[in-house]
């Protein structure tokens, strides 16, 4: 069996998906995201915050790359218990930002591949454009990447090899079939990003764009409250997608977090601030990379649900 066939049956074991593409697909990828850029079609600061750093490749391991292995892993919401006022509540995030999987691709794929004397790197690529030029996957109407089998509950990885490929032509990107008369994502997102004057999202308008930002930087008056709905990402679009149905009651099982612990994350802790208790589950499931705007996220999630708790006590008041 060959190298290919011996990472794709590895893979595929896992639970995961993958396809093994010429390396010059990954600059094939760049320069179509460049050409948008040169006509205007996206907004200049998030292509610089988003885009542009993706085009910088680190110094490779394999000394003569010739492919690029994406890499599709099943993930799903993690769910986690904050308390405020002595009473739980929950918080989301979305996939692709807390829990890694084990193993993680990049140990799978390099074990797969050292027998066959093949190196693996990570690489910097544009994931959902390469994808999607490879058919690996589809766009949605929300501009989110779906991979057959997975909806677009998935963590998207690349990574650069010596590994041989085929010297396929690269594919013309293709949206879900179900997109052509759908209209459902872009019905339930409440900030325009998925618009009808064009497929293109305005990623600008994306409470996603919003909520990674610094901490130092506050969410815009134009972004009501009720519209918060995850602590990292957001979900609506995702949610109200059909090709994603099968997967809506999956989610992963957070931590939880004590009223103490919640007091000190809003008040923008620090992870030494933090108990020896809590540090471990921050490294787990690696919120601490998130604790920069972890308060102002938080923040908005707490105001969301003491405003939901007072709507509460006010129906059972007006019933008594």
């Amino acid at each position: 069996m060959s190298a290919t066939e011996t990472l794709l049956q590895k893979i595929e074991a896992l639970g995961w998906r993958a396809a093994v593409v010429p390396h010059a697909r990954r600059a094939e990828a760049i320069h179509a995201i460049v050409e948008r850029h040169e006509k205007g079609e996206f907004d200049e600061a998030f292509y610089q915050e988003y885009l542009a750093p993706m085009f910088s490749e680190p110094l490779p391991e394999t000394p003569t790359p010739r492919s690029v292995i994406l890499v599709a892993v099943p993930d799903r919401p993690v769910r986690m218990q904050f308390t405020l006022d002595g009473s739980p509540f929950t918080v989301i995030t979305a996939p692709g930002y807390l829990r890694a999987p084990e193993p993680r691709p990049s140990v799978a794929i390099a074990e797969t591949l050292s027998s066959f004397g093949c190196s693996v790197a990570p690489a910097h690529a544009p994931l959902k454009t390469l994808g999607t030029m490879s058919g690996f996957s589809r766009y949605g109407r929300n501009n989110i990447s779906y991979v057959p089998g997975l909806g677009s509950f998935v963590a998207l990885a690349a990574f650069i090899s010596d590994l041989d490929c085929d010297d396929a032509p690269a594919q013309a990107q293709e949206t879900l079939t179900r997109c052509g008369d759908c209209h459902a994502c872009r019905d339930a997102c409440p900030t325009g990003a998925i618009g009808e004057d064009r497929f293109l999202l305005h990623a600008e308008r994306c409470i996603t764009f919003w909520n990674e930002k610094s901490g130092e930087i506050p969410f815009p008056e134009w972004i009501e409250p009720q519209w918060h709905n995850a602590l990292v990402g957001c979900l609506i679009c995702q949610r109200a997608c059909p090709e994603n149905r099968p997967f809506l009651d999956s989610y992963f099982e957070g931590p939880s977090f004590d009223e103490a612990t919640t007091r000190l994350l809003l008040a923008g802790a620090k992870k030494e601030d933090l108990s020896d208790d809590v540090r471990p589950a921050l490294e787990e499931w690696r919120l601490a990379d998130f604790l920069d705007y972890l308060s102002r996220n938080l923040g908005v999630l707490v105001k969301k649900e003491e405003l939901r708790r007072t709507r509460g006590r006010c129906g059972k008041g007006e019933k008594t």
